[in-house]
């Protein structure tokens, strides 16, 4: 009895130890798959022309900040954009240039060859499909997205509800499929700006960067509704043209970032610089 007992046993640990190296094995493999994308994929035409030309051309939503100037302003990129098109510069070892994004046509504007790639957040082109890497999800702790009103109105549906929203923001679509009317902005100042004019009943964004607007005291008269708006994808990106090969190397090096923590940092520059933003609506500067 004894001798079959530690026979039981160490036949036990044998098993644990076998689970516990798979199961560091695969984190291991998720943790490298990133990695091990860019060194076995070759890339595509779009891609190959890059690296030919030494310089990755990316669209990216670019607007002006408020100023107290009545001149004309120049258009910065987007913080997330801005952030996301430099890492995969990095990732793919190629020099990236940042163009302005139009306000209409992006399908147009990628079929002109001005561009390799456009970044969009999580907004889609319809047709495009086949053109499109993209994360599955918002990072954690930005997943929630919320709606501020006035403090005395209370709409009990979001049907047919104006909402001002900035360009690309993933709670479009849950605002959409809920029968709301969107308005959309350059950005999410301006989405604001625009709600504080009275240009929508509701206003849409991400839930603590709005629950720190209402700390303010311009934002006082206004408070959050109960509703919660899921987030659909995040970080769209579209190819210049039909390339599986260069896509599946985007799509790593969308991993990459997000494993790297480089999504959650483009996040949280967003907010802080929403923020800011406001506050500078607040000493009087004006989005022209």
């Amino acid at each position: 009895m004894p001798g079959r007992t530690g026979a039981a046993f160490s036949g036990g640990w044998i098993r644990y130890g076998l689970a516990a190296l798979i199961g560091v094995g695969a984190v291991c493999a998720i943790w490298l798959l990133p990695m091990l994308d860019a060194a076995d994929q070759m890339p595509g035409p779009v891609l190959v022309k890059a690296r030919q030309q030494q310089v990755l051309r990316i669209g990216v939503r670019s607007y002006p900040r408020p100023t107290d100037s009545t001149e004309a302003l120049i258009a910065e990129p987007d913080e997330m954009d801005s952030e996301l098109a430099s890492a995969l510069g990095r990732y793919l070892g190629i020099k990236v240039q940042l163009k302005a994004l139009p306000a209409h046509d992006l399908s147009g504007f990628l079929s002109k060859d001005e561009v390799d790639a456009v970044i969009t957040g999580s907004l889609d082109i319809p047709g495009l499909e086949r053109q499109r890497a993209a994360l599955s999800e918002v990072p954690q702790g930005y997943e929630n997205g919320a709606l501020l009103s006035l403090r005395n109105t209370m709409p009990s549906s979001l049907k047919d509800q104006s909402v001002c929203i900035a360009n690309g923001s993933p709670w479009t679509r849950d605002l959409l499929a809920r029968g709301a009317r969107t308005q959309v902005y350059a950005s999410s100042i301006r989405a604001a700006s625009a709600f504080l004019a009275g240009d929508c009943r509701l206003l849409a964004d991400e839930r603590t960067v709005l629950a720190s607007l209402l700390q303010t005291p311009d934002w006082r008269f206004y408070r959050m509704l109960p509703q919660t708006l899921a987030a659909s994808s995040d970080a769209s990106v579209y190819l210049s043209a039909p390339d599986p090969k260069s896509l599946r190397l985007l799509q790593a090096g969308l991993r990459d970032w997000q494993s790297r923590g480089g999504q959650t940092k483009a996040w949280d520059l967003h907010s802080n610089a929403f923020l800011v933003d406001s506050m500078k609506l607040s000493d009087g500067l004006v989005c022209h």
